[in-house]
């Protein structure tokens, strides 16, 4: 596991791990997630991202249930114990935490049964260790274990559901069962006896002027009358208490008393019966308690890995794909800065062992350099990441971060000291399979000796084969990465035109730091910035100009290699133009050939039949048949003909089908797609795969769906898969397209829907697509999932669904089901 605790804080690990702990179903579920940590073995890491792949494919078309698991950690000491009981309570939240437990399995399991990955028969594993499901485990043994395991290797807990609620009802009531119903017969009896007899007090009208209260009351469990002080003399009984003002005198008449006496005996006997009845329950599952334990166990596995299913489909978040070595990263996010994070590129190629970031302050160095760390954690800890699909990591021992300042005054570091004992423990753990990341390396001191022991450390973990990412100011270290094979530089771009940082990184080229252009926007006077551009002017060599210069021309080829792809797709479609010209005119040529060879073909069968009537006519009148020997040879000269032209044309027919097949199998270019004709269900192609257009997010970006993923993507990145493209004038002659690909409208009501993080417009849109769909399938009742936030959700949702003609209901959930952030809607029959 990866274990180096100082790097896993300052990455954000912990807080990120306790995010997806609210996506844990069960305390279970939840105490695992807090006492793992990210692999470091490969196969772990390959079965937790194969276990994601198969539960969020699963929940595609399904939604979890929010089950009740009630924290059983008590309960479950004191069924162990002999001698002790389990009271009502107990027993029915044991009940229902193994009958929500019966539910999940069973729901996991059929997720796991439709997949086509789990079709085949599964055969637990053997001889599995009881560490693989325990939740206070140091080892891997529970990414080992496998969902399906966990599944299909899980203990039944339906005897002891059965043994519960064969004394409870389903609402945690004891059952009225026969060998307590007589006494509850009795108590009702004297009950009613009671009240008659209090009745009669109550109505006589020689005590009216005497009674404090026209209502009997209770007292130490018996009914007595309140009764004025100074009339206590009326009625002959026990005096129980004195009001505090001393006004009132409980009273327990004297015929009441043997009637109360009754009622407390018969009570105490259905108490004692209660507790035999809850004592012998708690003897009949004692034995089922290591079985249940062991659920407890089989159910932390596989909620933990059904939280992070969740929240993968729930935050748009993607599988990343396993790296021999490196990292590609795309269009990644910092998952705690959520929508306002710049999406980041870092492509680390293949035999690169240091990569080194340069660029402006506040640039994004350090938020990338956590971003990269973060990322590869949660990749290892089997969760999804915010980037796109194409994105992947190699398996990492550990993730070592230097990132901040390590100030102490408390061991009296100074800045400098602290991140050398930081870098000191990182120096003696380091491995060829650690990842290292070290935040402006070399600062904090002298500037030549800090140069000097930050090139020291590099060549370090060069040799040491640990893939290092660094950021730094110091221009020698851009220098460094220049000439030192297996390094390569990075820079945060900056704008010079808005002189701001951009936030993106550009690899392959170093950037400055742009210190007096921030300092002017920072507030600091004109007149200091121009003093120090002068000291600048005076002392600087012309290495800024050059990074400058070599910034430039990498920008110009950039350009001209998009330009240069431009020319090359405009040309592909030209030839795919003529190709498809080529090709209706093949395929017409290919229809007055086939109408020739049939003609010669009829007229081949037209001529037999006349020479064997021709024949038999000679025959008839006593002639030799040898006066037909031309007839015979025009006619062997036809069919050969009629043959030549049946070859010729299946040659044509072949060559013009092996045409049509290359232009639609997509050997030709694709277009660049509409924006204006794009429609939801549309087929598109993304990065060379195929994707459908979910839903328009602006003019220019759209939301599209990749095999199980959603990725928002711009509208110039998609282009049409050729057989999917939609049929022009020119090409809707040459083969006919169907699309077939469902868009939203068409999709299955849910009975929950989360439109959290959409823009009004959005949820709406959403919304009016659930509404057709439940509609349709005959769902009349769901919820949806705003969030309360600043409450611009749910006010818009409450004011459009109250112009809804289809609507009969909406309201607030209650407290404990989501309160102002979940609204339930009923449509009209």
């Amino acid at each position: 596991m990866v274990m180096h605790e100082h790097s896993l804080a300052r990455l954000d690990f912990f807080r990120l791990r306790e995010r997806l702990e609210g996506y844990c179903l069960s305390y279970e579920g939840r105490a695992l997630m807090r006492n793992t940590l990210p692999c470091s073995n490969p196969e772990s890491v390959r079965r937790l991202k194969r276990d994601l792949y198969l539960l969020s494919e699963g929940l595609r078309e399904r939604e979890i249930p929010a089950l009740p698991f009630p924290d059983l950690d008590v309960v479950v000491q004191k069924a162990k114990k002999e001698g002790l009981a389990l009271d009502v309570d107990e027993l029915f939240a044991l009940g229902i935490w193994a009958t929500s437990y019966e539910q999940i399995v069973g729901l996991v399991r059929s997720i796991l049964e439709a997949s086509d990955r789990a079709k085949r028969a599964h055969q637990p594993e053997e001889n599995v260790p009881m560490t693989a499901f325990d939740s206070s485990a140091d080892t891997e043994e529970w990414a080992m274990l496998g969902i399906e395991t966990a599944v299909f290797s899980a203990p039944s807990l339906a005897l002891l559901r059965e043994r519960i609620f064969a004394i409870l009802t389903p609402e945690g009531e004891i059952r009225d069962l026969p060998r307590i119903r007589a006494l509850k017969r009795a108590i009702h009896t004297a009950q009613l006896e009671n009240q008659r007899l209090v009745s009669q007090y109550l109505s006589d009208p020689d005590l009216q002027d005497a009674l404090q209260s026209n209502a009997a009351t209770e007292r130490d469990n018996r009914t007595v009358l309140a009764i004025k002080a100074n009339f206590k003399g009326r009625v002959k009984g026990i005096v129980h208490e004195f009001s505090s003002t001393g006004q009132t005198v409980f009273i327990e008449p004297l015929e009441l008393i043997e009637r109360n006496n009754r009622l407390l005996e018969l009570e105490t006997r259905l108490n004692e019966e209660i507790r035999a009845i809850l004592r012998e329950t708690t003897e009949a599952i004692r034995p089922l308690v290591p079985s249940f334990e062991r659920a407890r166990q089989h159910l932390a596995a596989i909620d933990a890995r059904l939280a992070r299913a969740i929240q993968l489909r729930r935050e748009d978040l993607v599988n990343a794909t396993l790296l021999d070595e490196g990292l590609h990263l795309y269009q990644a996010r910092h998952p705690l800065l959520g929508k306002k994070a710049v999406p980041i590129d870092v492509d680390v190629p293949d035999g690169t062992r240091v990569l080194i970031i340069t660029g402006p302050n506040t640039g994004g160095k350090t938020v990338s350099l956590k971003t990269i760390g973060l990322l590869a954690l949660l990749n290892q800890y089997g969760a999804g990441i915010p980037a796109l699909s194409t994105s992947g990591f190699a398996v990492f021992d550990t993730v070592f971060a230097d990132i901040g300042d390590e100030q102490s005054i408390d061991q009296s570091l100074s800045t400098f000291s602290g991140h050398m004992r930081v870098i000191s423990d990182i120096v003696r753990a380091a491995t060829g399979r650690s990842l290292v990341l070290l935040d402006e390396l070399g600062a904090g001191t002298d500037p030549e000796e800090g140069c000097a022991i930050a090139m020291a450390l590099l060549d370090f973990f060069l040799e040491r084969k640990s893939l290092t990412i660094a950021t730094t100011h110091h221009g020698i270290l851009k220098n460094y990465g220049y000439t030192k094979p297996g390094c390569l530089n990075a820079s945060m771009e900056f704008d010079a035109q808005s002189l701001s940082p951009t936030y993106r990184m550009c690899m392959g080229i170093p950037g400055e730091s742009r210190a007096l252009e921030i300092a002017r926007q920072t507030g600091l006077s004109d007149e200091i910035v121009a003093t120090a551009t002068s000291y600048l002017d005076d002392e600087r060599t012309d290495y800024s100009a050059l990074m400058r210069s070599l910034g430039e021309k990498q920008r110009e080829l950039d350009r001209l290699e998009q330009e240069k792809r431009k020319q090359l797709k405009g040309a592909q479609e030209s030839r795919r133009n003529a190709d498809l010209q080529n090709l209706k005119v093949r395929q017409r040529e290919l229809e007055l050939r086939r109408q020739g060879v049939a003609e010669l073909n009829r007229l081949l069968s037209e001529s037999r039949r006349t020479f064997e009537n021709l024949v038999r006519e000679i025959r008839e009148s006593g002639r030799k048949v040898e006066e037909a020997s031309s007839a015979r040879e025009f006619l062997n000269e036809l069919s050969e003909e009629a043959k030549r032209e049946n070859d010729e044309l299946s040659r044509f027919e072949a060559e013009t089908k092996t045409l049509a097949r290359s232009l639609s199998d997509g050997n030709a270019p694709s277009r660049r797609i509409d924006p204006a004709s794009a429609s939801v269900g549309e087929k598109v192609l993304y990065a060379g795969r195929e994707a459908i257009i979910v839903r328009k997010l602006d003019e220019k970006r759209v939301l599209i769906q990749a095999g199980s993923l959603r990725i928002p993507v711009a509208m110039e990145d998609l282009s049409i898969p050729p057989l999917h493209k939609k049929p022009d004038s020119e090409t809707k002659l040459v083969y006919q397209v169907e699309l077939s690909s469902p868009g939203e409208g068409s999709s299955k009501p849910l009975p929950e829907i989360d439109v959290r993080g959409m823009r009004l417009a959005q949820a709406l849109e959403t919304l009016a697509h659930q509404i057709d769909a439940a509609s349709l399938g005959g769902l009349g009742v769901f919820s949806v999932i705003h969030g309360t936030g600043e409450g611009i959700l749910g006010k818009g949702i409450h004011e459009w669904l109250k112009t809804q003609p289809s609507v009969a209901d909406y309201y607030f959930a209650r407290p404990e089901d989501g309160g102002f952030g979940k609204t339930w809607v009923h449509l009209k029959p």
